[in-house]
């Protein structure tokens, strides 16, 4: 990658998400989940429920399809966490779910560990007698001294400085991923799956990963940069993001960045309410559309009816997908990524085109830290946003 004509932290880093990826595969073992996730434990496990804010939400679904997917299967659900600390069985009752022997395990994810929100999911779900497993990088939090079990996120830090760059690619690929590996391990210890089977499930990985270095990534890079500086050309000023299933957290993240890079004004939803809604969107022109469309998603035909619809209106349409190229009008960006062994693996990297977009947006602008530099924003990091928030366990 060059930041030769373009420049700032996004695309910087950017330059090295690919060989963060190798050092959390590296860490994330399944000895080492052994060891901060007892067997005897996780073999109970009837049902996850996986939490967080924003990019960790995101993970989590993200992650679901890896610990419903095999032999019996282990139900699982994607929760927002003022969701799940606020209204999460609060009509039905608790004791609802324990009757139906579906007590479930809840997983929060959190890189800070700071929020409230993520602390009081924790103390929650140890109220009504679940299991709490925090995924975080700070072990010294209240949410990880909250926790039951804690599982790492390690990561090559694009800055050292935590707070100094707010748009982080690189935690979302840890959290993805040590999400998806949880999900395994899970999977093993209910007896779902062998550890060798976790074992090249988790190489598979590795190996879409790998299958994306070199001139894959560069071709990713320039693709992005041109259709950004097209797109900025016919002045297009408001994004729309569409996704299905898994790859919904592809679109959300995608539309996230955009906003935290240089405030974009964007919208996300799934195939079928953006036929419904986000079709009247006035100036079709103007509205930049990405849509995750995976050959392998079961709403496949349904995205390929909406993306018809949205270039017959006159949008500049982006696709992300794992399908060839010929199946799409020809008259709107494809960015093919490689198809991974496992259909649940996607989401892992198929954000980097809408991540590189972020940053040449952002480039072009002259943008640098969109969070932390402009008005009304500036305001201390520990404002009453999510650190401050009143701590409520129902």
């Amino acid at each position: 990658m060059s930041l030769d004509k373009y420049d700032n932290p996004m695309l910087r880093q950017m330059t090295v998400v690919l060989r963060s990826f190798e050092r959390t595969a590296d860490f994330i073992t399944f000895d080492y989940l052994a060891e901060m996730l007892p067997k005897e434990v996780m073999e109970k496990t009837n049902k996850v429920v996986l939490t967080g804010a924003g990019d960790s939400y995101c993970a989590g679904i993200a992650a679901e399809p890896v610990f419903e997917g095999y032999g019996k299967g282990i139900p699982a659900e994607a929760v927002r966490a003022i969701e799940y600390t606020r209204y999460y069985n609060t009509y039905v009752g608790w004791d609802k779910e324990k009757e139906a022997g579906l007590g479930h395990t809840c997983i929060a994810i959190s890189n800070s560990g700071k929020p409230v929100r993520v602390i009081a999911a924790m103390k929650r779900a140890k109220l009504h007698g679940c299991e709490a497993i925090a995924i975080t990088s700070n072990f010294e939090s209240e949410f990880a001294k909250a926790a039951d079990h804690i599982v790492k996120l390690d990561f090559d830090p694009f800055d050292n400085h935590e707070e100094a760059f707010h748009v982080n690619v690189i935690n979302y690929v840890t959290s993805c991923f040590t999400a998806m590996m949880v999900g395994l391990y899970i999977n093993v210890c209910k007896g779902n799956m062998t550890l060798e089977q976790a074992e090249e499930h988790k190489q598979a990985c590795i190996d879409y990963v790998k299958s994306i270095e070199g001139k894959v990534y560069e071709e990713l890079d320039r693709h992005a940069m041109d259709m950004t500086e097209r797109w900025e050309a016919q002045g297009v000023d408001l994004m729309d993001f569409v996704g299905d299933g898994p790859d919904y957290a592809t679109a959300f993240f995608g539309s996230a960045k955009m906003i935290e890079t240089f405030g974009g004004l964007t919208t996300y939803d799934d195939s079928e309410d953006w036929n419904h809604i986000n079709f009247f969107n006035r100036s079709p022109e103007k509205v930049g559309t990405f849509v995750v469309a995976n050959e392998s998603s079961p709403a496949f035909s349904r995205q390929l009816e909406m993306i018809n619809t949205a270039v017959t209106v006159g949008r500049p349409v982006c696709v992300i997908t794992d399908a060839d190229r010929s199946l799409f009008p020809e008259n709107c960006d494809v960015f093919t990524m490689p198809k991974p062994k496992y259909a649940w693996i996607n989401p892992l990297m198929q954000h980097l085109p809408m991540d590189f977009v972020a940053g040449y947006v952002g480039a072009i602008r002259n943008i640098q830290e969109f969070c932390f530099g402009s008005e009304p924003h500036q305001l201390d990091f520990n404002a009453d946003r999510f650190r401050k928030s009143k701590m409520v366990v129902l």
